[in-house]
């Protein structure tokens, strides 16, 4: 669309921590209970676990600072509603492998691992400079979430892990494709809201505004709803 972006970031090789050592062999699968732990995870599993727990939570936190910051712009405001899902998602895969929740004792914008902080802070200050920004931000933190996620579903993993990351990924692309609208000026829900909006305001905003740069897409439609995980 003519568009610059500004969401380059130097690869970090966290994501292939997903990966490591879980061809090595994995725990028998765990059945889809929750409460006590109803199997042993192993080293490689926990790490994978914990990996996708940091990165599910930076991308609410992340999400919701930005929304935040920008009058709850869609589809921000939205979406941070369901990587509260996704997050949940893989709370339950802590709980029933008996893993540790990495975000004990941590705050909004303070991760275990290293490299989920480094994306964290570097996206948070890009985020920052403009809306526009922001938007570019969203695409490229779906796109790296996608990413690591189809990296830990291709390794040797439990039924029910790689069911559950199966569903992360199907909403993460959904995610993708409404930052990407936004970015590419489209309509969020056949409404428009930013630069050159019919109210004169600069913000993208809620409802009945345009969203998008410059005002394109202004015959385009497209939904900031924002996915639930499929059952199964």
């Amino acid at each position: 669309m003519g568009r610059t972006r500004t969401a380059t970031l130097a690869a970090i090789g966290a994501g292939a921590l997903l990966a490591v050592g879980l061809a090595a062999g994995q725990s028998s699968a765990a059945t889809p209970t929750g409460g006590a732990a109803t199997a042993t995870a192993t080293p490689a599993l926990t790490a994978a676990l914990r990996f996708a727990s940091d990165e599910e939570r930076m991308a609410r936190d992340l999400y919701a600072a930005i929304a935040d910051r920008y009058d709850d712009a869609l589809p921000f405001g939205r979406i941070t509603t369901s990587e509260q899902r996704h997050l949940d998602a893989v709370s339950g895969l802590l709980d029933r492998y008996g893993v540790a929740d990495p975000a004990e004792g941590s705050t909004a914008g303070r991760y275990a691992d290293p490299a989920v902080q480094q994306l964290y802070d570097t996206w948070w200050a890009q985020a920052r400079r403009s809306l526009d920004d922001a938007d570019d931000v969203g695409v490229a933190l779906e796109q790296r979430d996608i990413a690591d996620l189809e990296r830990t579903v291709a390794a040797d993993l439990p039924s029910d892990v790689d069911a559950v990351l199966g569903r992360l990924v199907r909403g993460s692309r959904m995610h993708l494709r409404a930052f990407t609208a936004a970015a590419d000026g489209q309509t969020v829900g056949g409404m428009m809201t930013g630069p050159g909006s019919i109210d004169g305001t600069a913000g993208r905003g809620r409802g009945g505004l345009m969203t998008g740069r410059g005002g394109r897409g202004a015959g385009t439609s497209r939904t900031a709803g924002c996915p639930t995980l499929d059952a199964g």
